[in-house]
């Protein structure tokens, strides 16, 4: 019977990428010169006048870094208040060129029907590894409008 040494870094997974940045924005643009990343109209809310309503299509900006090799990566949207699932997208591969290089990704995002004001998150995996996540809000105008004629 051999004993696997506790050094023995060959059967142990590979890390998971670091996720540096994570935002939701309306588009992006990557300059095809320089490489340089246009955020256009970075985000961390959807208002809405009723529920249940559709977001308007967007997309994930992520910046990674300390890949190794060829990971599958995956986005879940979560619904926070009852921790359902509102969407998954199909696994996304990456492959890193070299380890100490760093990796920019858009991942569009058609539009989520939600049921209700509150909190969302997006999760990030890679290869099944939770990588990062990002909080977002959705908001009831009429509510907020509403709650504002009580006041007066």
């Amino acid at each position: 019977m051999s004993k696997q040494r506790p050094n023995d870094k060959s059967r142990q997974p590979k890390p998971p990428p670091r996720c540096k940045a994570i935002l939701l924005c309306e588009r992006t643009i990557i300059e095809a010169g320089s490489g340089s990343v246009s955020l256009i109209a970075a985000f961390d809310r959807f208002e809405f006048s009723h529920f249940p309503s559709l977001s308007r299509a967007f997309e994930i900006y992520l910046l990674l870094i300390d890949g190794i090799g060829r990971y599958d990566l995956v986005v879940e949207i979560y619904d926070l208040r009852d921790g359902t699932i509102l969407g998954r997208l199909p696994p996304i591969e990456i492959e890193w060129p070299e380890r100490l290089a760093r990796m920019t990704i858009i991942i569009p995002i058609a539009p989520i029907p939600l049921d209700h004001a509150g909190e969302y998150d997006i999760v990030v995996f890679a290869d099944g590894q939770e990588i990062d996540r990002l909080k977002f809000s959705a908001i009831d105008l009429g509510a907020e409008r509403d709650a504002a004629a009580e006041e007066d």
